[in-house]
């Protein structure tokens, strides 16, 4: 029997077979609140599950367990076809990204909108408390995927109306301008490409780059792109100066300084040390810079995994990333080494050092159209800002964070 169809005797029995060993104290909650099959396929949050399953970790960890098998089931009889539309231009392969989870947790919204949402306020008839809602949302599914299924809108905002049944809509099934809301939210972010004149013009260059070969991309045809890149970029924003030379002078007469606000309790600033002590005179600088670029979202309290993988696993964030050949981080510190740059898991150039790896990756962001993540939007918006100089029209002021880290240098 389907999860949605299940009763809520009939899911404490299932439950229980399952190995969840479920107390009447417990099973009384499930009936209270009237969780059956229906409810948890809405989507139960985390602060729901952990009250059903008090002080139990484990039967919390069980049930989200429970209920990720079942969903997958589910799936694969239903025969669900992905809708996924306006993709970039490049072909796409099957996702290999972390998909939303089975059991999704709406996350916290702003202060201001989540003291209203307490006191039950109808927020969804405030544009700007409404705006709010969507942009939170869509930052929390944008760390799975860029391109949403129909079912992940749908699972969202079905999770959204169970946690604040208040925001559910007068007609029809109650999520539905919610749903088609996150949709809009997403082809606004990452713009209609294939319909882009721009992005058009990039296809073609890219073609142009492929000719070289007839059969699979050669690592020649794949260092071509980046070079496509920074011009599309120099095309974007013209400068006098090139984006490659901006990037490596700016961020050269910053590093000495920006090495000093490196904790020394950083492991991998203790990496960079023990490499410099083996290094010969020559190679130093180029030891800095790389090691410079690897502690940069260190320095703005964001995270490096978010922007690097090591080795052959899969990134975890559909945003550009770097994918290092090398499995460890002084190998990648003390010598050039090759890598990867790709998109939602796609694989689109490659790069033959750290430092030319994330000039390409900073500029996928204006070729493909792609707001900044929020837990990279501080490192990039210092390069773009202050190392970079590129400025475009409605640009925020700087955030507090690099205010403060530009102060210091």
């Amino acid at each position: 029997m389907a999860l949605r169809q299940l009763s809520t005797e009939e899911l404490i029995k299932k439950l229980v077979d399952a190995g969840v060993e479920i107390t009447a104290e417990e099973a009384q909650r499930f009936r209270e609140n009237d969780v059956d099959g229906e409810t948890v396929d809405c989507g139960l949050t985390e602060a729901m599950i952990a009250y059903l399953f008090d002080k139990s970790f484990k039967k919390q960890l069980k049930f989200r367990d429970f209920v990720s098998q079942h969903k997958e089931v589910i799936l694969s009889l239903d025969d669900i076809t992905p809708d996924v539309e306006n993709l970039t231009q490049i072909e796409r392969k099957e996702p290999v990204c972390q998909r939303l989870p089975a059991v999704m947790s709406i996350p916290c919204f702003p202060k201001d909108v989540q003291s209203r949402l307490d006191a039950k306020e109808s927020c969804q008839k405030v544009p700007r408390d409404r705006n709010k809602i969507i942009r939170t949302l869509y930052e929390m599914m944008a760390q799975y995927t860029m391109y949403p299924t129909n079912a992940e809108y749908v699972q969202v905002a079905k999770a959204l109306i169970v946690k604040y049944p208040f925001l559910k809509d007068v007609e029809g099934n109650g999520y539905h301008t919610w749903h088609m809301s996150l949709k809009r939210k997403f082809k606004a972010e990452r713009a209609p490409l294939l319909n882009n004149t721009e992005v058009k013009k990039f296809k073609e260059k890219f073609h142009q780059a492929r000719k070289s070969t007839d059969g699979p991309e050669t690592l020649h045809v794949k260092r071509t792109k980046t070079f496509v890149l920074y011009d599309e970029v120099d095309d974007i924003h013209p400068l006098t100066v090139n984006i490659c030379r901006r990037f490596n002078e700016g961020f050269t007469a910053l590093l000495p300084n920006l090495l000093k606000l490196v904790k020394g309790t950083l492991p991998l600033k203790k990496l960079y040390v023990e490499v410099r002590e083996e290094a010969l005179a020559e190679d130093l600088p180029g030891i800095d810079f790389r090691g410079g670029l690897v502690f940069l979202p260190s320095i703005f309290r964001e995270n490096i995994d978010h922007l690097i993988s090591l080795g052959e696993g899969e990134p975890a964030t559909p945003y550009p990333t770097i994918q290092l050949k090398d499995k460890d981080w002084k190998t990648a510190i003390s010598r050039r080494s090759q890598s990867v740059v790709k998109v939602d898991g796609v694989e689109v150039c490659t790069c033959a050092a750290v430092d030319e790896a994330f000039i390409t990756t900073f500029c996928m962001y204006f070729t493909f159209n792609i707001a900044y993540p929020p837990r990279l939007r501080n490192t990039m918006t210092f390069l773009q800002r202050c190392i970079l100089h590129i400025k475009e029209e409605g640009d925020k002021p700087l955030p507090v964070t690099v205010t403060r880290v530009m102060n210091l240098l």
